[in-house]
């Protein structure tokens, strides 16, 4: 018996008696002798799976999907391993295709049955006619005001801590998740320690009319939402939501149009207007992860506001945006992300200032943002929550006034129910 074939031998002994990590290490040794066979990737790809390190393992699986003796049973893998790591929406498509198409009836049965396991899983989510969700952070915000670099002459200025509640719910009123009626809304509220007239609160109610079609799942209905800053309101809104999503591949894409008015009132009648949002994004996932691109077109048409000395500064900024992010679950507990965000500004009316010499600078205002962040979640129970996130934002402006640059940092919990 050579070395290799004992190491096989030796693994698989291993296998069957319970000890993976022996196994492993001697799958590993066949494998560093030149063996680099399928049926000896399927061997270390079930035994990473023994070891709860679906990450790893999902990358033999994907591997065997183009080997027709190995493909069914690697994606019937890929799918428990999703499943294993809270991704029930990549399980469902593995298992779907491992359903309808696998060679053998006890694996196209198999598939069947987990499939029906999940969609018992959450029956009583679903009769449930609610959901929520409630979380707090607290973090520091090292330019709070959003100020020039120059003018924050020592590191401490324009810094301080904040405190942030969010709590999100729905309620259905009749029908199901595909083909029915539901009211929903959210809180949000970010408190300084030091600024409070940067204190900052929103809240939304809406009530929205969900069905399938052709296919795809629609969302259309309206909303109203309040904004206030400092303690002060500063803009109520009605606007329409429509959204279409559905599967295209492997991949989800969804769009959403939502045209909004807002009304300012006394104290910010110059932000009276119109403002459009359109939203395209594509996310699919790929072994552990999951991808997310997206692009946003925010369009602005409101009052703007004019000076007693007939000074005029607009507030009508047509907004493309380009952003993707990434997530990375290497455990069922652990979840992991980044991402980046490029924002690119046109305010589509002349701006005209008056200097103290009487001089008048007219000007189109433009900005280029660039948000980045990283962030880390590790889930205490199956509802309860910690999470972690760094932010950074670099501001450029053709008015140098408005180029900045801040840092957030922040660590908070969250509960659903």
């Amino acid at each position: 018996m050579s070395t290799a074939a004992g190491s096989f031998s030796e693994a698989t002994e291993a296998f069957k008696q319970g000890k993976y990590r022996r196994a492993l290490k001697y799958f590993e040794i066949e494998r560093e002798s030149g063996n680099n066979s399928a049926k000896l990737r399927y061997n270390i790809g079930v035994t990473l799976m023994k070891l709860e390190r679906y990450s790893e393992a999902t990358i033999y699986f994907h591997g065997l999907l183009n080997d027709a003796r190995w493909r069914d049973l690697a994606r019937y893998n890929l799918a428990v391993a999703a499943e294993r790591t809270n991704r029930e929406l990549a399980a469902v498509k593995h298992y779907r295709i491992v359903r309808e198409g696998a060679a053998t009836e006890k694996l196209r049965d198999m598939a069947a049955r987990r499939l029906r396991l999940l969609a018992e899983d959450h029956r009583g989510e679903h009769e449930r006619p609610w959901l929520a969700t409630i979380s707090l952070t607290v973090g520091n915000d090292d330019n709070a005001y959003a100020l020039q670099n120059e003018l924050l002459e020592e590191a401490s200025i324009g810094a301080d801590n904040f405190a942030e509640l969010f709590a999100w719910g729905q309620y259905r009123l009749g029908g199901t998740p595909e083909n029915g009626w539901r009211v929903h809304g959210y809180g949000f509220g970010r408190k300084y320690k030091d600024y409070e007239n940067l204190d900052l609160a929103s809240a939304r109610a809406a009530f929205s009319r969900d069905r399938r079609w052709f296919g795809w799942s629609t969302e259309l209905g309206l909303a109203v939402e309040t904004v206030t800053l400092g303690g002060e309101p500063v803009t109520q809104q009605a606007r329409l939501l429509s959204k279409i999503s559905g599967n295209w591949g492997r991949s989800i894409i969804s769009f959403s149009y939502s045209p909004g008015y807002y009304f300012g009132g006394d104290e910010y009648a110059y932000l009276d207007g119109w403002r459009q949002f359109f939203d395209l994004s594509w996310q699919r996932s790929l072994f552990s992860t999951e991808t997310k691109l997206y692009y946003r077109y925010d369009y602005n048409d409101r009052e703007g506001q004019v000076k007693a000395e007939g000074d005029y500064y607009s507030y009508s900024p047509a907004r493309h945006t380009l952003g993707g992010t990434l997530v990375w679950i290497p455990s069922p507990r652990w979840n992991l992300s980044t991402g980046v965000e490029y924002r690119s500004s046109l305010y589509n009316e002349n701006n005209r200032i008056t200097d103290s010499e009487g001089n008048v600078d007219s000007y189109y205002r433009e900005s280029d943002r660039l948000r980045s962040w990283l962030g880390a979640k590790f889930r205490v129970t199956p509802n309860f929550h910690i999470n972690g996130k760094y932010q950074f934002i670099d501001n450029e402006e053709n008015r140098d006034i408005y180029t900045y640059d801040k840092s957030e940092y922040s660590l908070g919990i969250g509960y659903s129910f």
